[in-house]
């Protein structure tokens, strides 16, 4: 039981937390963006989208719906936010 627990934990995390701080951090100056800043907001929105959707196209829950979509529009909210910004900054 204990490594199902693990399971869904190392499943749901990325979702539910990964999204929102990488969202935080794309909202926070992006005019002094670094390129490590960058990398790491991919890192943490590009598995929180990918795991978003799985949760949300399994239907397990609505629990996991909701942290799926969470996770998703999150993700994809600091994804935009870095294309954006990377626009306007030379």
């Amino acid at each position: 039981m204990e490594s199902l627990a693990l399971a869904v934990t190392i499943l749901v995390s990325p979702a539910m937390f990964g999204g929102p701080i990488a969202l935080l951090l794309s909202l926070f100056r992006p005019d002094q963006m670094s390129g490590f800043r960058r990398i790491f907001i991919l890192v943490l929105a590009l598995p929180s989208s990918v795991i978003g959707i799985f949760l949300i196209i399994e239907n397990i829950s609505r629990g996991s719906t909701t942290v799926g979509a969470l996770g998703l529009s999150t993700g994809l909210g600091a994804l935009w936010q870095l294309k954006r910004h990377r626009r306007q900054t030379p």
